[in-house]
């Protein structure tokens, strides 16, 4: 199955709610009129990303609390499309970093960012508790990792494991992590044969300038689309669910030829790499 998926790269403005779901349904709009089924913006596209406190981003997630989700909802119904979009959501004194998802048919989720670096918002953030998940929407099974979490080999992996035609990446690159969209996006995208769909934000928020480029991959890591480094636009694409679901290609299956047995390491926590306990075999010490 063929489906037309976007992402909206758009500006946002820090703390300023409405004016940025004004921008959201602006692009949704867009989107719906190229003829996404489902559409991809950035973290934190409602309510901004670099607060210098806490107070100032729990304020802030009070109001999104209020208004984003049914606002969400109401342009998923409007425009026929599934939306991924990222927020802040207030929870009496503490702030998590979310992802509301919605379908076309009125479903509601959340997933909430649970690897956190320490920059803008997430020095504040609470972390989420919960793995990553697939959700079913427009026909693909989709997988969400956030920003940050790209780095993370093991998010991406969990969606692959559960199905994900597709990963759906809400970030804020800002200038100087052009690694990201370039390789560990690509990685990602051809070591779980997945489609990537990437949506970056543009513009400065608090001196930090955001460097765009959304990008959407096939599940070989090839480029399909990509967004300009300054512009607000929607990039969009045709994906195949059933290509991304023959997993076999050419003798090659990275989720059947995996021997779990053999990765309970990982499940430990990592040695210290400044002072390190003592060299083993699975610190990477020695050779």
């Amino acid at each position: 199955m063929t489906v037309r998926i976007a992402a909206c790269q758009i500006d946002v403005s820090l703390g300023e709610v409405d004016r940025n779901l004004e921008r959201i349904e602006r692009s949704l709009g867009e989107a719906a009129q190229l003829g996404a089924l489902l559409a991809v913006l950035p973290e934190a596209s409602v309510t901004g990303y670099m607060f210098d406190s806490l107070d100032d981003a729990v304020t802030v997630a009070r109001r999104a609390n209020a208004v984003a989700p049914d606002r969400l909802a109401a342009f998923a119904e409007r425009y026929g499309l599934a939306l991924i979009c990222g927020s802040l959501e207030a929870i009496g004194e503490a702030v998590r970093n979310v992802i509301h998802v919605v379908a076309s048919d009125g479903r509601r989720f959340k997933y909430s960012k649970a690897h956190l670096p320490f920059l803008g918002v997430d020095r504040f953030a609470t972390p989420g508790d919960d793995p990553p998940a697939v959700y079913e929407l427009s026909g693909l099974r989709v997988g969400i990792v956030v920003c940050y979490e790209l780095r993370f080999p093991e998010a991406a992996r969990i969606c692959a494991l559960e199905g994900a035609d597709i990963l759906a990446v809400p970030t804020n690159w800002p200038v100087g992590v052009e690694f990201h969209p370039e390789i560990f996006a690509p990685v990602r995208a051809a070591e779980n044969h997945c489609y990537l769909l990437a949506a970056d934000r543009v513009g400065t928020e608090q001196g930090t300038r955001f460097m765009g480029r959304s990008i959407l991959l096939d599940y070989d890591g090839v480029r399909l689309a990509t967004g300009s480094d300054t512009e607000e636009e929607v990039i969009f694409g045709d994906i195949d669910s059933d290509a991304a679901r023959k997993l076999r290609v050419e003798g090659l299956d990275t989720i059947a030829d995996r021997r779990p047995g053999l990765y309970r390491r990982l499940l430990s926590p990592g040695a210290d790499r400044l002072h390190p306990p003592g060299a083993n075999l699975f610190s990477g010490d020695v050779e």
